[in-house]
């Protein structure tokens, strides 16, 4: 599969998770923490779209995506994660707690990956540097999900 494939296999994949993230019934910690992730992915698919060329470049916007992903990252992401959160309809797998560091890391690379990726849409940056970007950044995503998400 050629790299650029691989890039738009991520990025769709990524961005479909928004359907699985659409739970009902979450409340408190959970709720807040499905929305954040909704939220990322409401950025990555419009990304994706720009870059796929399903939508007008716009590196005004995936400036603002960046930034709003990079939002609900890092430290950010972690409070949404105390110990034993795992009230239905989480699909945070137990295995966070036991792997934090690791955890935690997929999280602070999160940030700084979609800072990268706004900072080159805001320096104007060519597509190709901004799709390099945010394939890193969506690496991380997937990455995270494969080790931390129970599949269901």
């Amino acid at each position: 599969m050629k790299p650029s494939h691989v890039l738009w296999t991520i990025a769709a994949g990524v961005a479909g998770l928004g359907a699985a993230w659409a739970h009902g019934g979450a409340t408190g910690i959970v709720k807040e923490r499905m929305d954040a992730m909704t939220e990322i992915s409401r950025n990555v698919k419009l990304v994706g779209q720009m870059l796929k060329g399903n939508a007008a470049y716009d590196g005004v916007e995936i400036a603002r995506a960046g930034q709003a992903i990079a939002t609900h990252a890092g430290e950010a992401m972690i409070k949404l994660f105390p110990e034993g959160s795992l009230k239905a309809p989480s699909e945070a797998s137990p295995s966070i707690w036991n792997e934090w560091t690791q955890f935690s890391g997929y999280a602070d690379s999160l940030q700084t990956s979609a800072q990268s990726l706004k900072g080159l849409a805001e320096q104007g940056a060519d597509q190709k540097a901004v799709a390099a970007a945010f394939g890193k950044m969506a690496g991380t995503c997937k990455a995270c999900h494969e080790a931390f998400r129970i599949k269901k």
